[in-house]
């Protein structure tokens, strides 16, 4: 277990041994699951589940070479490139998914970074999605 730091959040560590760290790595799957159940409880009640629903707002034609995602340059799937969603849209869409019970909004787009001209309206996104008590996935986001 993590020693506790302030508030309920275990404290992060950052002094961790060479030994220490092999002997977390030597242990068997089950053991590690366990015990991250543990660090999870510490912080979190059990039998809560997040609800979350995914907006692709910018789908297909992205550049990257990412071997997890369908929209990666490295798969030919047929998927016509979009261009990035109507702010408008995308708020409407937030709060149909916090109508329907979800707790988190995430809007993912198919592409390296998003250009300059897309930014303000990224932001109008992100901004519309936390008016219906949407939580990014991050703080810092607009």
């Amino acid at each position: 277990m993590t020693a506790t730091g302030a508030g309920s959040r275990p404290a992060v560590r950052f002094d961790w041994t060479r030994a220490e760290a092999e002997a977390l790595y030597g242990l068997p799957f089950p053991e590690l699951l366990h015990r991250a159940q543990l660090v999870h409880r510490e912080s979190f009640d059990p039998a809560e589940v997040e609800t979350a629903s995914l907006l692709s707002i910018k789908t297909g034609g992205c550049p990257e070479d990412c071997g997890y995602c369908s929209q990666s340059a490295r798969y030919d799937t047929g998927v016509k490139a979009t261009r990035l969603m109507d702010p408008g849209v995308v708020v409407d869409r937030a709060a149909e998914a916090k109508a329907a019970g979800a707790g988190r909004f995430c809007m993912g787009a198919a592409w390296r970074s998003p250009k300059d001209r897309d930014l303000d309206r990224v932001c109008e996104m992100v901004t519309g999605s936390r008016r219906w008590g949407c939580r990014p996935a991050s703080p810092s986001a607009c």
